[in-house]
């Protein structure tokens, strides 16, 4: 057994050979690794964890922030990390999550990537991006921004982790919370609606800005009467 190795129903699953149940029939989750030290320890996350990994990059970008620089100067960069985030996250969402090749080695990446997360969305470990997802691509956005910011690096880099943050936990929060009103219900529903509605839609999770930018929101108000029912059956199925 190779320690990357995929469960049977991974690959199953990937190629269309299994058709999971709807509703309160469809299993919460599956072992997507035979190894099961890497399936426990590095392919899932409890969703406290992306505090704990990048929040104290968030807090010593802010101290380099307002001490080394001019406080507006450092709190434009520490925003900018912020948005580029937002950016970096509807780019992945739209374009490399949900991009579907036809080889059958990239059907299993790409389940792998985000299909696995439309199979089991309220998998409440795999809400949050685990260690052999996020660390590699936490290196790499840091060995980019080290070359590219030169002594804004820490600032921009601890906005990002801010954002990286936000954008993990209001994932987790569209799925497992139940918000009365506000933004976090409008959130929600977005989001629900992305799953069980419009998959080429509503990219946005921590708000639409770039869907509005770049052509793919759908409001939830004219069509609202039509789509109601929808709406609150989906979220009625990530919450079964």
């Amino acid at each position: 057994m190779g320690l990357f190795d995929f469960t049977d129903e991974v690959h199953e699953l990937a190629d269309g050979k299994i058709k999971l149940p709807k509703g309160k029939d469809r299993p919460l989750r599956i072992q997507v690794y035979k190894n099961e030290i890497l399936e426990k320890w590095f392919a899932q996350a409890h969703p406290i964890t992306p505090g704990i990994w990048f929040g104290w990059i968030v807090v010593y970008g802010l101290y380099v922030a307002f001490t080394a620089f001019d406080w507006y100067v450092g709190l434009a960069a520490f925003l900018g990390g912020v948005t580029i985030t937002t950016l970096i996250e509807y780019f992945l969402h739209r374009f490399a999550f949900h991009f579907v090749p036809k080889s059958q080695a990239g059907r299993l990446n790409h389940f792998i990537l985000h299909g696995y997360h439309h199979d089991f969305p309220n998998d409440p470990m795999r809400l949050v991006l685990p260690p052999i997802g996020i660390w590699p691509v936490a290196v790499a956005v840091g060995v980019v921004y080290y070359f590219v910011f030169g002594p804004y690096f820490w600032v921009v880099f601890g906005g990002t982790s801010l954002g990286y943050i936000a954008y993990d936990w209001l994932h987790y929060y569209t799925h497992h919370f139940n918000p009365k009103g506000g933004p976090g219900k409008w959130l929600k529903r977005y989001h629900m609606m992305h799953h069980f509605d419009s998959p080429h839609h509503r990219f946005g999770i921590t708000s639409p800005l770039w869907d509005l930018v770049f052509g793919t929101y759908m409001p939830l108000r004219e069509s609202w009467r039509a789509q109601q029912k929808k709406a609150e059956k989906a979220t009625a199925a990530a919450e079964a």
